[in-house]
């Protein structure tokens, strides 16, 4: 049997056991409503730099939610815009925003926001914490209720969701299948009991878990990773819940041009090689026969031969994938997508690949919430 085709054959059944054995079960999550009245008193953190175009569109929206008792702490990290004048005006309406301000000469011990979220849980008055960022704007007013009503008695983290909106065009499409995939996978591994990373534009966690946290000392240059790094250290498959629901969605912006969008990511992964090796392991492997499924299923049909176990090998994946995925799409707030993913899927498995071309090059990063 020609070596092509066995490696062909191990990617589809590497894929499979993949979406079988850690994306299907999200099919079955259902979510956890607490009782309005005994919801725990929850501090917000924002950290913003140069943000004050969309914290005059959005921070209202967080300010207003339906919620016994919360405060919003909102991190000035050393902005060169008008941020600051934009919180003030804030502060003078809303009784609680918080407003911590880090001076552009003070001197960072970490990259990225790493600093500025620190000084934000340091400013919390209250145990349970949910971290977004100012260019997102919650679903609903029921986004804090929902979110923090996912706590259950041994609860300490719940993930939530943030979806891009849509827009025209097929970059639009690609970057919103990128954070369908990215989120199918976090959600699925912690269901499966491996939880390895957050958005920290939507997730939520017990203020005591960051006492003796040290993660970020291993990872001081790194500018992203305050999320990925925090929950890979800390989550387990006890302490942790998903909050799948679209009341409780972070909608932000998307990148419009493909090289922002590509730095944005680099950025992102770049958090990942810091990652625990057994989720670096299944990541990687996942990613891994994504990309030579398609590229070993091209040099087969180049070939010519073997044409129709090929096809059959071929086509029943791609089927049971969208078959597994298929009401996941709608429950991510994507179902317009459903129906061209396989063709996405295929630019999603090259991203992958120039993601990690981009990362060997390590460039200067500058970080922006």
């Amino acid at each position: 049997m020609d070596i092509v085709f066995k490696i062909f054959l191990a990617c589809a059944a590497i894929q499979l056991l993949y979406y079988l054995l850690v994306f299907l079960r999200l099919n079955f999550v259902r979510p956890i409503k607490g009782i309005a009245e005994i919801l725990p008193p929850v501090s917000v953190i924002i950290c913003a730099k140069n943000e004050a175009l969309n914290l005059q569109q959005f921070l209202k929206i967080v300010l207003i939610q339906q919620y016994k008792q919360f405060e919003v702490i909102v991190v000035n990290d050393q902005s060169d815009d008008n941020t600051i004048d934009v919180l003030v005006e804030y502060y003078k309406r809303n009784k609680n925003l918080k407003i911590i301000d880090i001076p552009k000469n003070a001197t960072k011990p970490y990259g990225g926001k790493k600093y500025a979220l620190m000084k934000g849980l340091e400013a919390a008055a209250f145990e349970t914490i949910v971290v977004t960022d100012a260019d997102c704007r919650p679903a609903t007013t029921q986004w804090l209720a929902t979110l923090a009503g996912t706590y259950l008695e041994e609860t300490q983290i719940v993930l939530g969701h943030s979806p891009y909106e849509e827009r025209p065009g097929f970059l639009n499409k690609l970057i919103r299948y990128e954070n369908f995939m990215t989120a199918v996978q976090y959600f699925g591994f912690a269901k499966a009991g491996l939880p390895y990373m957050g958005v920290g534009r939507n997730m939520s966690y017990k203020k005591s878990l960051v006492k003796g946290f040290t993660g970020f000392d291993k990872a001081k240059n790194i500018l992203t990773g305050d999320d990925d790094l925090f929950v890979n250290a800390v989550a387990n498959g006890g302490n942790t819940e998903l909050c799948i629901d679209k009341a409780a969605f972070m909608w932000t912006e998307p990148e419009t041009t493909l090289k922002g969008w590509l730095n944005q990511k680099k950025r992102h992964l770049r958090s990942g090689f810091s990652y625990k090796f057994i989720h670096r392991l299944l990541l990687f492997m996942f990613a891994l026969s994504n990309f030579a499924f398609y590229a070993t299923f091209i040099a087969l049909i180049a070939k010519v031969i073997l044409l129709k176990p090929i096809l059959a090998v071929f086509l029943s994946l791609v089927l049971l994938k969208l078959i597994m995925t298929f009401r996941l799409y709608k429950k991510l707030g994507m179902e317009n997508l459903r129906f061209i993913s396989p063709i996405l899927d295929v630019t999603y498995s090259g991203y992958l690949l120039i993601i990690f071309l981009l990362l060997l090059l390590k460039p200067k990063d500058s970080w922006k919430t």
